[in-house]
This record gives structure tokens, sequence and C-alpha cells, in this order.
């Protein structure tokens, strides 16, 4: 069996894979946050009786009052939280998952608060909004990982079948001519893999994921995508195996 026709690399199978279900998992997060905005928009504001937080006033509600995150929280819960992989990629509670996108000063201040106020419906609001944005944001740069990936495989399966061409003509029997030509066909291979791992280095330096407000959420793309696969970097791993590939041809 030749190398064309034996193992090769089949990392970006995976990856793309790993790709589509994150876009839809992110597709799923902007209408639960759509649908939670909706809810904050229906509520009617009030002028606020006093500022806890201004005032530095250590009161308890009254079992007669309520906070603003007894409204707040359920919608949440039912949208926000309500996603299919909620459980699977965050598995935090209320406190932890409002923090994280809206900030902990947003979780003080619908907790303390017992008036939803014109300053807490517009906090919430945009505080929402941020988490849209951010996320459809993500989805550009997933489609852009989609394509790449798709190009990747595309030059994967031609340098295949440049491999396999090889592969047909035993060495003894090339003339001079041919002799170069092959050279200058394995030099053309190399050359696409290293321009793939060129192009593939700086798109990882400039690729950061932001699917959450929290700042310790940072990453850089391919670690947060690809970590259940074998290899981080699945694009650079592909064509640097198939480098050594190559070698063994020249």
């Amino acid at each position: 069996m030749t190398l064309a026709q034996g193992s090769w690399p089949t990392y970006t199978d995976a990856v793309l894979d790993s790709v589509r279900r994150e876009r839809r998992e992110v597709e799923r997060e902007c209408r639960a946050f759509q649908r939670f905005r909706q809810c904050i928009q229906t509520v009617e504001t009030q002028a606020p009786r006093f500022e806890r937080s201004v005032v530095g006033v250590n009161q308890s509600l009254t079992s007669a009052e309520k906070s603003v995150r007894d409204t707040i929280e359920p919608w949440y819960r039912e949208t926000v939280m309500a996603v299919d992989h909620y459980g699977d990629v965050y598995g935090d509670s209320f406190e932890a998952s409002l923090s994280a996108e809206f900030g902990m000063d947003v979780l003080l201040l619908i907790s303390e608060a017992t008036t939803f106020s014109p300053l807490i419906k517009q906090r919430l609001l945009e505080a929402t909004q941020q988490c849209i944005d951010n996320r459809r944001v993500f989805l550009e740069t997933l489609e852009d990982e989609f394509t790449t990936l798709k190009d990747a495989q595309s030059t994967v399966q031609e340098i295949r079948e440049a491999i396999a061409e090889l592969d047909s003509t035993e060495l003894q029997a090339l003339s001079d001519t041919e002799l170069i030509d092959r050279y200058d066909t394995l030099h053309t291979l190399n050359d696409k893999c290293q321009s793939w791992i060129q192009q593939r280095q700086e798109e990882i330096h400039a690729h950061r994921i932001d699917r959450s407000a929290d700042a310790d959420a940072y990453t850089d793309l391919c670690s947060y995508l690809y970590e259940d696969l074998e290899v981080d970097y699945p694009v650079l791993g592909t064509f640097v195996d198939i480098l050594e590939i190559i070698s063994q041809y020249e």
C-alpha cells in the first residue's frame, strides 16, 4: 500500500463537526438572549424609592418586598439557562451565569433593588444586547473558521491526489525531464503546506473567542473549539504531518 492510499491525517473531518456544533449552540444562545431581552422590554418602570448601593444602607428586604431579581431570575432561567446544551457547556448557577454575562455589579443591583427603575431596565437591556452582539461577532468568526477548514480540506485532497500520481510511476522509469517535473511537484506541494502553516499561525494569534462577558473566558479559538480532539491545532497538525509524507518522496 502506498502512502497516498494509506493513513493520512483526517483532523479536518472532526473539526468541521466541532464548528458546526458550536455554531448551532451560539445561534441558540443568541435567540435565548433575544427572548430574555423581550421580557425586559415589557416591564413598566417606576421611580426608585431609594438607592441602596449609593447610600450604603445595609437593609434586608421585608417579607412583603420583592427584589427585581425575583422578577428577572425566572425569565433568565426560562430563556438563557433553558438552551439544550446549557448543562453540558456551562452547568453553573443563576448567580454565576448572570455575573459572567452581565457583571457582578448588575447582579448586586437587581438583588438589592425593589423597584424596577428606568436605570435598572436600561442596564439590563444594554447588558443583554452586548451578550447578543458578542455572540453575533463570534458567529462571524465561526463562519470564517468553517470556510478555512473547508479550504484546508480541499488542499489536503489535492495534495493527496498529487502524491497518488507520483506513486503510480516507478522512479527508474522516469526520464531526466520527468524527474525534474517530479521535483517541481514536490517543491510546490511543500510550499502549499508551508503557506498553510504560516497562514494558520497568523489566524491563531488573531482569533480570540468572546462568547461570554467574563474576561477569564477569553482563550484562543482553536484550543477552545478543539479541546476534546487529539490535537489543539488540527490544521497545523495536518500540514505538518503532510510535510513529513512529502519528505519521504524527496
